[in-house]
């Protein structure tokens, strides 16, 4: 690997008290990686690939270690952590997280608009997502209207419509048939490469781990790679 890493991973430990007694949930020592590249994260239930994720997102601090992203040290964000996220992260949640008294296409402009792009372009990208995900004439409804492939189809184009520097992705294909997890995998490596963003997806599943040139794999207490 070549070149300055868009993200550096040093001794990485994420550890909760419960009760009383220190229970780490994730042991990273080392990763790098490069933007435009797609990697996918495994390991056993518990092996902290959600934690992981949560890390890399600012939504929680680290007990110890380095996180940077573009030379910026994620642990250090303290009240700017949401508007870093806002600007650079796309994450597709594994329960969708879609807005439920909001249309399809209010989830995107709202979330674009968080993020900073203006209102023409925003409507401009979501109509063009919508189009591209077989939802465009589904726009007008809730999120409780959908199917759980639409609503993961939704949860992308969220996701990637300000075509973030990093999109995380936690379990996208675990409700999903085969064909619908093989559309949402389509869909996430191709947005991806793109946008160029940094790829991590998070799973438990073999055919889609099978689609990754890179795999990391979590250990309760450690990491092989």
């Amino acid at each position: 690997m070549s070149g300055f890493p868009l993200l550096e991973i040093r001794e990485l430990r994420k550890e909760y008290t419960q009760p009383g007694v220190p229970v780490r949930a994730l042991s990273l020592d080392f990763l790098e990686a490069q933007r435009g590249e797609a990697v996918a994260v495994t390991g056993p239930s518990g092996s902290g690939k959600t934690t992981l994720l949560h890390l890399l997102a600012a939504l929680i601090r680290p007990t110890r270690g380095i996180i940077r992203f573009d030379g910026r040290d994620l642990g250090s964000l303290g009240a700017s952590a949401a508007r870093w996220r806002a600007l650079s992260v796309g994450y597709v949640f594994q329960n969708m997280n879609l807005l439920p008294d909001f249309s399809l296409l209010e989830n995107l402009t709202i979330a674009a608009e968080i993020s900073d792009v203006p209102r023409r372009r925003a409507l401009d990208r979501s109509w063009a997502l919508l189009r591209r995900l077989g939802l465009y004439g589904l726009s007008h409804r809730r999120p409780a209207e959908l199917s759980l492939g639409e609503q993961q189809r939704a949860a992308v184009a969220r996701a990637v419509l300000h075509s973030p520097p990093l999109v995380l992705a936690d379990e996208p294909t675990a409700s999903l048939d085969a064909t619908n997890a093989e559309v949402v995998m389509d869909l996430l490596l191709e947005l991806g490469a793109e946008s160029r963003s940094l790829l991590l997806v998070a799973t438990h599943d073999e055919t889609v781990k099978k689609r990754f040139s890179r795999v990391v794999e979590l250990q309760k207490g450690g990491m092989t790679s």
